[in-house]
């Protein structure tokens, strides 16, 4: 053996720690980086966002006729708003200010520490060599200053434009631009846009100006799709005659024109439908056809959703009324059918999901993520028959409303066949009617007790209104029923029970106690009076085997007539929800056991909590409530 060798056997145990250094020294862990990266940019829309808030807050605030604020300023402010309405998701220019953004705040300190270094020193070298040649003076602080600045600021510059390719392999992905869209900005883009068009800013002239112009636009883009819809249908057309070339004239062409044409004529019994053409608007997912045929009344274009799918072989996104005017009727379409099955981990980010406290997301329509906010809307049901994806459907919403610290409670009838184990992470669970009531008791209780609390309190009427100005820590609460229909069966504390929960669907809203029911056959016996259906808003519906349960379930048949008998899985119609009503939607896909293992990973963190007797548990997190007007 060489000594070359015997030298390289003993220090070959080095090695494997050197490598280990130059790697931590030389590059970042590609998964951190891409989350830095996102966060920053995530960031920076927030504030153009708030900035655009706050500019449209301080208009308001001032007289119509004192406002100074430049016309291409509010220009950019319309537009940001318009483009965040149209496309729901984050929006930020990949400019020189981002760039050099993510090359100062994405790479690591080591990094950043040795790129100053660098440029010191190189500014160093180079006032020598200009003191050498020159009357420069040697090592003066100015030069080294300013050159060492010169050369940091290239450096994060070039890092930053290396980082765009993160953000733009994420913007390819509409699905979870739009997830983080709802879950960082959508609540500052509803204030701002709500703020937008108020009373107060619609009397502002330079606003009135960036309106009409977009609209302007809009309109502009519209007419140049429809004229160049008509180029390429009469190129592509071989040359008619002259009875073809005035009836071209007259009636402009349209997308799915024959099939149109066979709706109005079989369906609505219109005579002539040569002299009836749409307006029609690419909305991007959707297409919108809008109506003026004022025979026809509303009523009747709603009654014929499954007949207009049946015809345009495509879905039917929702119908407006007078959508463009009085009388008119824009019926829209999506462009292409929900996809056959989605995944919960594609969809949902339990970390981005603790951010929405509001919130949770549902499922998937045509333009994207569908949240029920179950601030406004307290109660909801999740109904199916057998296939349908009811239970996967509760399991997406219940993981959510886990990771956003809320408290569910369950009522599983079922001997705890499907939440049973819920009990090892500290959360209560009733598996027989006796505990089932009870339980249900002591939400009552808390309703009554937090309404009191309120009241002593002086507070609106808002758990989280008195948790922010207390302090204390009152959780949502949501009790979750499995199967409805065996609690309400007949037995002995049947009518102490729904008397209970008629008092939390009443009064559940502004004290944070919430009722969420799954049950697989609605009916009037096992959904109660209808005052208390009535009070459960958000509904989630899918496949439904007759007309009577999808009337009761919805208020119309169309859990039973649009969706398929065969291939319905995960397919609901959902009301109450950010998306128009009777949408459909497609719900993500989760198993049991995922289901099971994701719930275990997180504890109850109000496993304290004694529900509608839990005073001295709130002694020790609040203040005595005081007159706050002794301090004035």
């Amino acid at each position: 053996m060489s000594i070359i060798q015997k030298v390289r056997k003993q220090l070959s145990s080095l090695f494997p720690p050197i490598k280990r250094f130059l790697a931590w020294w030389r590059y970042d862990d590609q998964e951190r980086l891409r989350n830095k990266v996102i966060e920053i940019w995530i960031r920076s829309a927030q504030e153009e966002l708030l900035r655009a808030h706050h500019l449209l807050n301080d208009i308001a605030n001032k007289p119509y006729y004192e406002v100074d604020v430049p016309q291409n300023t509010i220009d950019w402010v319309v537009r940001s708003i318009a483009h965040y309405e149209a496309l729901k998701r984050p929006t930020l220019p990949l400019d020189r200010r981002l760039a050099l953004r993510l090359g100062m705040q994405a790479p690591a300190l080591r990094r950043r520490l040795l790129w100053l270094l660098s440029g010191f020193a190189f500014a160093v070298i180079t006032t020598f060599i200009l003191g050498l040649f020159t009357d420069f003076p040697l090592f003066h602080w100015f030069p080294i200053a300013i050159l060492t600045g010169l050369f940091f600021y290239i450096v994060c510059l070039y890092t930053g434009y290396k980082l765009f390719p993160f953000i733009r392999s994420l913007t390819a992905d509409h699905t979870a631009c739009e997830h983080l869209f709802h879950a960082y900005l959508s609540q500052i883009f509803q204030q701002a846009n709500a703020l937008l068009h108020s009373r107060n800013l619609k009397k502002v002239p330079q606003i009135n100006t960036a309106l009409h112009a977009i609209s302007y636009q809009k309109l502009q883009r519209g007419s140049v799709q429809e004229s160049t819809n008509n180029t390429v249908t009469k190129e592509s057309k071989p040359v008619p005659d002259f009875k073809s070339q005035s009836q071209t004239l007259n009636h402009h062409y349209y997308p799915m024109k024959q099939a149109w044409e066979r709706f109005l004529t079989e369906v609505l019994h219109l005579k002539d439908v040569s002299t009836v053409s749409p307006i029609h608007h690419d909305s991007g997912q959707t297409e919108v056809f809008i109506w003026d045929i004022p025979s026809v009344a509303f009523t009747r274009w709603e009654e014929n959703i499954t007949r207009i799918e049946a015809y345009l072989k495509k879905p039917v996104f929702f119908i407006h009324r007078d959508y463009d005017g009085i009388g008119t009727v824009g019926v829209e379409i999506a462009k292409q059918p929900l996809p056959k099955e989605i995944h919960f981990q594609n969809v949902i980010n339990l970390h981005a999901v603790a951010q929405m406290p509001e919130s949770v997301i549902v499922g998937v329509n045509s333009k994207g993520m569908v949240t029920w906010n179950y601030r406004k809307i307290p109660h909801g049901i999740v109904a199916g028959t057998t296939g349908a994806g009811k239970s996967t459907a509760l399991y997406s919403i219940i993981l959510q409303l886990q990771r956003q610290n809320h408290l569910p409670m369950f009522i599983d009838l079922k001997g705890g066949v499907s939440f049973g184990f819920v009990e090892d992470a500290g959360y209560p669970i009733a598996t027989t009617k006796e505990a089932a009531l009870e339980l249900v008791k002591s939400a009552a209780q808390e309703v009554e007790r937090r309404e009191q609390l309120l009241k002593e309190w002086g507070v609106s009427p808002d758990i989280a209104v008195y948790n922010e100005m207390t302090g204390a820590n009152l959780p949502e609460l949501f009790v979750v029923f499995d199967e409805f229909a065996q609690f309400t069966d007949k037995w002995q504390g049947l009518e102490e029970g729904m008397s209970c929960l008629k008092a939390i669907a009443a009064k559940g809203r502004s004290n944070g106690v919430h009722l969420l029911i799954a049950t697989q056959r609605p009916s009037q016996e096992s959904l109660g009076s209808t005052d208390f259906r009535s009070n459960i808003s958000f509904r989630c519906i899918g496949r439904m085997d007759s007309q009577t349960s999808s009337q009761i379930a919805l208020g119309n048949g169309a859990a039973f007539e649009r969706l398929p008998s065969t291939d319905y899985a995960g397919l609901f119609i959902v009301r109450g929800t950010d998306a128009p009503t009777d949408s459909l939607i497609k719900v993500p896909f989760i198993n049991d056991m995922d289901f099971r293992r994701l719930f275990l990973e997180y504890r109850n963190p109000h496993e304290g909590y004694k529900v509608g007797r839990n005073i001295g548990y709130l002694a020790s997190q609040q203040e005595v409530p005081r007159n706050y007007n002794d301090i004035f």
